[in-house]
């Protein structure tokens, strides 16, 4: 895991390669770029000859987590006459499963890798050298090494012509003439992606199962939706990930957009302020009713002798605020076989009632008590374990476990910033003195680091995710994060 981390690194580079755009067809599912240009000019890593050259605060990383052989390896990788100033691609699409795209600078110094690697002798093919392994094809021309894997429903002799007449000829109709997809791939970062939002479903199997749900109200929704795209950039101290929509504006995208509310931290009083992972979104019930693959699921939903439909559509109506939930993943993870601990809270003007109505139905299972402790209802599942749930200052709120919040995280000055200024936000604590990084470090004693993960809705169509190390080990967080998977693997 370690060598091909540092591999990844010498995957590619700077100027934007036509060449290359013209092999990747408009049709394409999916599309990656990656700068390796960039990443390597941050970590401060060098290639010099056939040698890669640590700067002298990767010492930890050197000499705890490569062997001599490692590094043999990653000095042929480097020195395998790849072009480190362009651009290297992969997609998917209606003919390949997945296609490769690596830049050449040294097309003798390559092929004899590949041979090396492979333990065979490429074939030549007019101007091409080519090898056939496992279901992919192996092409190296005087510019790029093309990796194809062909979809199954093509044979061997035609898998072949397919993937030769990528590199020799291209496709006339190529991504270049998709403005949103070249807006992503054009963009200064270190990686970029581009899907086609409704192949992705159909490639998955998942279209299927949410048209079943939604029906056609979900399909005009999705009809909607061109594409979507991410960036990826290594910073300093962080790693930021940028994802974007491309849609249209209709009456079912105008629906969507206005179901999110203002933003708000309230429901972080009802989180403690040990809890790892928390996520909230600020909502507003009346619009999400209106929205129509929504409506469609609720239709779906089976009358019972608990609670109506329209009973459920008036909860959902007085929802305004924030929906914020809190898990403990990581005492999860610990602990298997423990109820998860969970707390959550929703702001609504049916609080009062959502209590009453939800007390009235578990007793109503007779399987199980649910009585009212101070101002609030438990379900004591055993000795130490139980559901909690109450109404509070318009809040509806409860948790999986008996503790109540003593302390919440709405005195985290970087937890309430996230939910303040975001109408949807995530946290995740990690931080040195977290109850996360206590039992990481349990686990793995190797693996010290302290971080967070927060991400905010930008906008209805674009979202932000950064992964912050604090006290970086070295003058990156490539160095921090190749360092501490160094230090993990050798424990």
């Amino acid at each position: 895991m370690l060598l091909f981390a540092v591999a990844m690194v010498f995957v590619s580079c700077k100027d934007e390669s036509k060449d290359a755009i013209t092999m990747i067809p408009a049709d394409a599912t999916y599309v990656a770029a990656l700068d390796a240009g960039s990443v390597i000019e941050k970590a401060g890593v060098k290639v010099e000859g056939d040698e890669v050259v640590f700067p002298d605060s990767y010492k930890s990383l050197v000499d705890k987590g490569m062997t001599e052989n490692d590094r043999k390896q990653l000095s042929a990788f480097a020195g395998a006459g790849m072009d480190f100033t362009r651009k290297a691609y992969v997609f998917g699409s209606n003919d390949f499963s997945v296609v490769g795209i690596v830049p050449v600078a040294d097309r003798v110094a390559f092929k004899a890798f590949v041979e090396k690697t492979a333990g065979a002798g490429m074939e030549s093919d007019g101007d091409l050298d080519k090898m056939k392994a496992g279901n992919s094809w192996l092409f190296i021309s005087d510019k790029y090494f093309v990796c194809a894997t062909p979809n199954p429903s093509a044979g061997d002799s035609a898998a072949e012509e397919l993937v030769k007449n990528l590199i020799t000829n291209g496709y006339e109709n190529s991504i270049a003439g998709n403005a949103d997809a070249m807006e992503m791939l054009g963009r200064d970062v270190d990686m970029s992606f581009y899907a086609d939002y409704k192949k992705m479903f159909e490639m998955s199997g998942s279209g299927q199962i949410i048209a079943q749900i939604y029906g056609d109200a979900f399909s005009s929704y999705l009809e909607a939706l061109r594409g979507i795209g991410a960036t990826l950039n290594f910073n300093k101290s962080d790693i930021e990930m940028n994802y974007e929509t491309f849609i249209d504006e209709t009456e079912a995208t105008k629906q969507a957009e206005a179901i999110l509310s203002k933003p708000s931290a309230e429901g972080l009083k009802y989180i403690p302020a040990d809890m790892q992972l928390v996520f909230s979104g600020s909502v507003k019930g009346e619009e999400l009713l209106k929205f129509d693959p929504f409506s469609a699921m609720l239709a779906n939903v089976k009358e019972n002798p608990f609670i109506t439909i329209d009973e459920i559509k008036d909860y959902i109506a007085g929802i305004e605020g924030p929906i914020t939930i809190g898990y403990n993943y990581a005492d999860q993870i610990v602990n298997r076989s423990s109820v998860p601990q969970v707390y959550g809270a929703i702001k609504t003007g049916k609080a009062d009632e959502m209590c009453q109505k939800l007390q009235t139905s578990i007793n109503k299972l007779g399987l199980i008590a649910c009585t009212r402790v101070g101002d609030e209802y438990v379900v004591n599942l055993s000795s130490d374990a139980a559901i909690a749930f109450g109404s509070n200052d318009g809040f509806f709120y409860f948790r999986t476990t008996p503790q109540k919040v003593a302390e919440s995280m709405y005195d985290d000055d970087l937890a309430r910033d996230i939910f303040e200024n975001t109408t949807g936000g995530l946290y995740a604590n990690v931080r040195k003195g977290s109850r996360a990084n206590s039992i990481l470090t349990a686990i793995v004693p190797n693996l010290q680091f302290g971080a967070y993960l927060e991400g905010r809705t930008i906008d209805a169509r674009s979202s932000n995710v950064k992964l912050v190390v604090e006290e970086p080990q070295g003058d990156n967080v490539l160095e921090t994060l190749l360092t501490i998977l160094a230090n993990a693997q050798k424990h």
